[in-house]
């Protein structure tokens, strides 16, 4: 969701698809979509977008986007531009920034990492909206295959849809099973664990070639994929079950039937909840504890436009429309954010001494509000032998059962507790966490391991905290 109540163009989404040309060029496939109404007429926007790496800048378009919806009966339509920018393997940071005139109307920015070419590789998948065979008419971005494709930026995957299209295309599976070798592709959705879901998994037989496009439709229910987390896995796999290259893509959360169009026509009215913010400063406030839950998207607009303009009917109508897509109903919506509101009340109180009062801007505030109270919380502040920790333990932390987040006080006195390893997906996985624990000199090698990912282990040190992590209780 985007901030551009008064403007004529509204609803921005943002996205990126990393891809590959058949010599094995990545490049990324930058998509920018829209709504307008009908008082857009003559109305146009300027959309820029650089890729970078640290200070270095990969790649670069600014586009002039006119806006002159001519179409009877109709109150609002919707638009799409797509850039192709060629970029290296590693990481980069693709930033998006719309603007009428000198006013900012939307600003947002994602982080992607680009696999070293000449391996086997699954290429970010596509939802498809539409599609139709190219023409002479057809923008060369948005052809793949011999189609031009119309994507749900985003990948958004409505309510009510009984079908999916997805596109995708499998790299190098010759170099695995050999020229014209069939090869077998798993597509499907995930299960409330992340497992496969034998109710949605189709199978596909596929001659392995340098580049396999694939163009298949997966059926969906109001539950599969789930609503808050949508997941498609996929799995390429040899004659004999082995398997080539496998990935799960976390899709956007779920539209409600209807919503969409009903937000889209004009502003929802406000939750009565947020009668309870009346000042700039607190709404502010409330704003920056919508980050824990918000998309990189949502947070992007947060952070970016919503809180520098210091709007409070624009900041109302966002958290309004923010708690609107998540939920069934406006009574549903409103139940979830007063329970939002008692949350933040409690990390405040819990853990906000070290914030200012904030505790949502903490890591023990953030994991809270993302998955609640822990069902069982180890606390060891006082031990001589490593710094003061806590092990929180959760039976299911959103999709996944079983899930422990380890924070440390590596200043000891009045500080903030920081995650320093979770076997959470997602979140910070680091394999020295123990001697970490036990080091007082060693807060540069605790930023230094932060991408680090566990290395499961069979024997452990027989040290407490090595038994509490794997054993909680």
């Amino acid at each position: 969701m985007s901030f551009t109540i008064s403007l004529a163009q509204f609803d921005w989404r943002t996205d990126a698809l990393v891809q590959r040309l058949p010599g094995g060029q990545a490049y990324l496939e930058i998509q920018t979509a829209w709504a307008s109404d009908l008082s857009a007429s003559g109305d146009s926007v300027t959309l820029t977008v650089v890729v970078t790496r640290n200070v270095d800048v990969l790649g670069f378009r600014k586009s002039r986007l006119e806006v002159r919806p001519n179409v009877q009966d109709s109150m609002t339509l919707s638009h799409l531009h797509v850039d192709r920018i060629l970029v290296p393997d590693g990481a980069c940071v693709v930033e998006w920034s719309i603007a009428a005139d000198d006013e900012l109307l939307h600003a947002s920015n994602l982080t992607y990492r680009i696999s070293p070419s000449g391996m086997p590789e699954i290429a970010d998948p596509m939802v498809v909206v539409t599609h139709a065979k190219t023409s002479e008419l057809s923008d060369p971005n948005m052809v793949h295959s011999g189609m031009d494709l119309i994507p749900s930026v985003g990948k958004h995957i409505a309510l009510d849809q009984a079908a999916v299209k997805i596109y995708l295309e499998l790299h190098k599976m010759d170099d695995v099973v050999g020229q014209d070798s069939l090869f077998l592709l798993a597509y499907g959705w995930a299960d409330a664990q992340g497992n496969w879901n034998a109710d949605f998994t189709k199978y596909k037989r596929l001659k392995a070639q340098a580049v396999v496009p694939v163009f298949e439709s997966l059926p969906t229910s109001t539950t599969s994929p789930d609503v808050h987390l949508p997941m498609l896995k996929l799995e390429a796999r040899t004659k004999q079950g082995e398997v080539i290259v496998a990935r799960d893509v976390a899709l956007a959360p779920r539209r409600h039937p209807g919503r969409e169009e009903s937000l889209l026509a004009k502003p929802s009215p406000f939750l009565p909840s947020l009668d309870a913010f009346q000042e700039v400063d607190d709404l502010v406030r409330h704003m920056h504890d919508h980050l824990a839950l918000a998309t990189t998207n949502e947070q992007s607009t947060i952070l970016n436009v919503l809180v520098p303009g210091g709007n409070v009917e624009g900041m109302k109508s966002y958290v309004s429309g923010f708690w609107l897509e998540r939920s069934r109903s406006v009574a549903e919506a409103e139940a979830r954010h007063r329970q939002f509101m008692d949350r933040v009340d409690f990390v405040n109180e819990m853990y906000g001494d070290c914030k200012q009062g904030q505790g949502s801007m903490t890591e023990m505030g953030n994991i809270f509000l993302r998955f609640g109270k822990p069902n069982t919380v180890v606390k060891r502040h006082h031990e001589t032998d490593y710094y003061p920790y806590e092990i929180w333990h959760y039976h299911k932390a959103g999709r996944f059962n079983n899930k422990r987040f380890l924070f440390f006080a590596p200043h000891v006195v009045s500080e903030c507790f920081e995650l320093l390893h979770s076997d959470m997906l997602g979140e910070r996985q680091n394999e020295d966490w123990l001697s970490q624990l036990k080091s007082r000199e060693n807060r540069l090698r605790v930023s230094e391991s932060m991408e680090n990912r566990l290395n499961p282990r069979d024997a452990f040190s027989r040290e407490e905290p090595e038994d509490l992590f794997y054993n909680p209780r």
